[in-house]
């Protein structure tokens, strides 16, 4: 039976999104845990893996300029619409920052000088934690395609825990609504959406709601630091009923968990948040994971 697969998402970033995360990476016990914040991959900070695999992602492909055969003919400076290329006193220089793979270049070359090669974007690990193995990865900067490579880490997440028969996936989402976090949703079991209760984690809330709700996927309602204003609190609890989902917990603030998480250490050692994340888990458990041994 295929693992049943949970993706922690948070519609903005800051809302303690990976620190939940971390937290129920403790909590599940058997699971494949996965970072998919590929462009700022930050869970490794708290669970501290031991990288046992490590992969080149290649995505897309880049001009390459043979010197040797190039004869500065100047036809790729001017077909470029990207001004990947241009002309010095030693001839023609590429800037591969600049090309966006479209290929015109190498087709227009004469001399075959000009040739297109697979992009290097990043790298992907497969890693050993306390908690159980982790899938994670660090996409180069300026690199794009980080819906490609989440998706590449959640089938290799899934293979991992074929092959080990572990029945869960933890998924630590990225932030916001685009390609990245629609990559991390798709086809997922059950989304948690963490939110805090200000303005703007209220609006993002509401675009990551409609993201689930466009996917079909269910989801629950993680509030953080809610005591800080409970009647921006309310009103999340009020968008969470109206649409149907459940709040699995209301974390306290904790003036000790800045000096936790820069220390490596998990919310579940705090005292003030330990217990509703306990409550949380078992919330999420009702509601997501009937059936699925655990």
């Amino acid at each position: 039976m295929a693992a049943f697969e949970i993706t922690i998402l948070s519609g903005k970033g800051g809302t303690g999104k990976t620190s939940v995360s971390a937290a129920f990476a403790r909590l599940a016990e058997r699971a494949v845990i996965c970072d998919l914040d590929v462009d700022a991959s930050d869970l490794p900070l708290l669970l501290r893996p031991e990288v046992k695999e490590s992969h080149v992602f290649e995505s897309g492909v880049v001009a390459h300029l043979d010197t040797v055969r190039c004869r500065s003919c100047g036809l790729c400076v001017t077909w470029c619409r990207f001004d990947a290329f241009s002309e010095d006193a030693d001839g023609v220089v590429l800037d591969p920052d600049r090309c966006e793979g479209c290929g015109v270049c190498a087709h227009f070359c004469p001399s075959g000088a000009v040739t297109m090669q697979p992009r290097i974007c990043g790298s992907w690990f497969r890693s050993e934690t306390g908690y159980g193995p982790m899938m994670h990865a660090r996409l180069d900067p300026g690199q794009e395609n980080s819906g490609k490579l989440i998706a590449l880490l959640r089938q290799e997440a899934a293979r991992l825990a074929a092959e080990r028969g572990i029945p869960l996936i933890l998924g630590d989402g990225p932030p916001g609504i685009g390609c990245p976090a629609i990559s991390a949703v798709g086809g997922t079991g059950f989304v948690v959406l963490v939110t805090e209760p200000t303005p703007s984690g209220l609006a993002d809330l509401v675009r990551a709601a409609d993201l689930c709700a466009h996917f079909d996927r269910p989801a629950g309602i993680i509030i953080n630091k809610a005591d800080l204003a409970p009647a921006r609190a309310a009103e999340i609890e009020d968008l969470a009923a109206s649409r149907g989902l459940p709040v699995l917990a209301r974390l306290p603030f904790a003036e000790g968990a800045m000096r936790a998480l820069v220390e490596g250490r998990s919310l579940l050692d705090l005292p003030e948040t330990a217990p509703a994340l306990h409550g949380a888990w078992e919330a999420l458990c009702g509601h997501a994971l009937r059936g699925v041994s655990r």
